[in-house]
């Protein structure tokens, strides 16, 4: 809109130097006349009587000058009032334009909720949001899922919801108390269809310190991009399962990926220090593998849990990492009856 602003006004300029040229060209032409003999011989001096005839020799001789003074006024005139309205209904279909836009996504949001409200889900969502709520991602493209226990514990019903408002309903796999992690599966969900393979990898090594990492999570209803660098190879007292991470986070963020710059999982954000500001807390990538090695077989139902080892984002410049894993990172919901 800027852009088209400048042309306006570059417009509205050029016929304004148009209009001061034409004066100029009326004032030579002005100038060129004799305007005493042009008086004396049209008879216009109040001494004298004017003559037809004289008035027919006037004409004669000066009609090219006045026809050229009189349009010269008139294209004056006429451009400046043209182009005094091309600049304003310029900017009347720039404001329409605006006012479409807003009114396309005020549609677009409203369809999206009636699509939601089929199943009955959102409805339930936002009549009750939710007791607790925090962040959980993709553990495999055909729905098992990670997040921390402390959210899901002694949950009655757990949801998840995607950036795109799909609500689904998930059930605990597994429990890893000790680590603060849960295993969700939302397979059984019908609603439900597996995505292509996740994007990241995951890595159990350990990472060094001053590793940028970078983390999504819903600390609110949107998803929120946070970034910063591994301050200490421990956690909250030298706890040797977790990293101490400088990213600034908010309730809502537990359970949420923590990446390094190549897009692989090194850790899963679990708390916060709540005395410092900006220090925060994530639970090491090899303990989820030693949780998964520890879920019963029964629970998995004879469907096989194979984490990705294929990275595609490790050549992604960041805003292209964000982009793909924003559909593998979900907002996750806990409903509690009150005792």
């Amino acid at each position: 809109m800027e852009t088209n602003d400048d042309q306006d006004i570059e417009r509205a300029l050029l016929a304004y130097g148009e209009r001061i040229r034409f004066r100029q060209q009326l004032a030579q032409i002005h100038a060129g006349l004799n305007m005493e003999s042009m008086r004396e011989e049209a008879g216009l001096y109040r001494d004298e009587t004017v003559q037809p005839g004289r008035i027919r020799t006037f004409w004669q001789t000066y009609r090219t000058t006045l026809a050229v003074a009189a349009s010269v006024a008139l294209l004056t005139t006429f451009g400046t009032i043209f182009l005094y309205r091309q600049y304003q209904q310029s900017h009347q279909q720039q404001q329409q334009y605006s006012l479409l836009r807003r009114d396309i996504q005020a549609i677009k949001s409203s369809q999206k909720q009636l699509l939601n409200d089929i199943t009955g889900r959102s409805r339930a969502l936002s009549v009750n949001p939710g007791q607790v709520a925090g962040t959980g991602f993709l553990l495999t493209a055909d729905g098992y899922f990670i997040t921390s226990n402390h959210i899901v514990q002694e949950a009655d019903s757990i949801y998840v919801q995607s950036q795109k408002g799909e609500v689904y309903k998930a059930r605990v796999v597994h429990s890893d108390k000790e680590h603060d992690l849960a295993i969700l599966q939302l397979r059984e969900d019908s609603a439900f269809q597996p995505l292509p393979t996740v994007p990241y990898s995951f890595d159990g090594r350990s990472s060094e310190l001053g590793e940028r990492v970078f983390t999504l999570g819903y600390p609110r209803e949107e998803i929120v991009y946070g970034e910063g660098y591994l301050s200490s190879g421990t956690g909250y007292r030298g706890d040797t399962v977790a990293y101490q991470v400088a990213i600034s986070v908010n309730p809502g963020n537990s359970g949420g990926p923590l990446l390094d710059e190549r897009g692989n999982v090194i850790g899963i954000i679990s708390a916060k220090q709540t005395t410092s500001e900006g220090v925060s807390f994530a639970v090491k990538t090899n303990y989820l593998f030693k949780a998964l090695e520890s879920i019963p077989s029964d629970s998995l139902k004879g469907i096989p849990l194979n984490l990705n080892r294929k990275n595609t984002l490790v050549h992604l410049p960041r805003k292209q990492q964000i982009k793909r894993m924003q559909s593998y990172v979900y907002q996750v919901k806990v409903f509690k009856h009150e005792k």
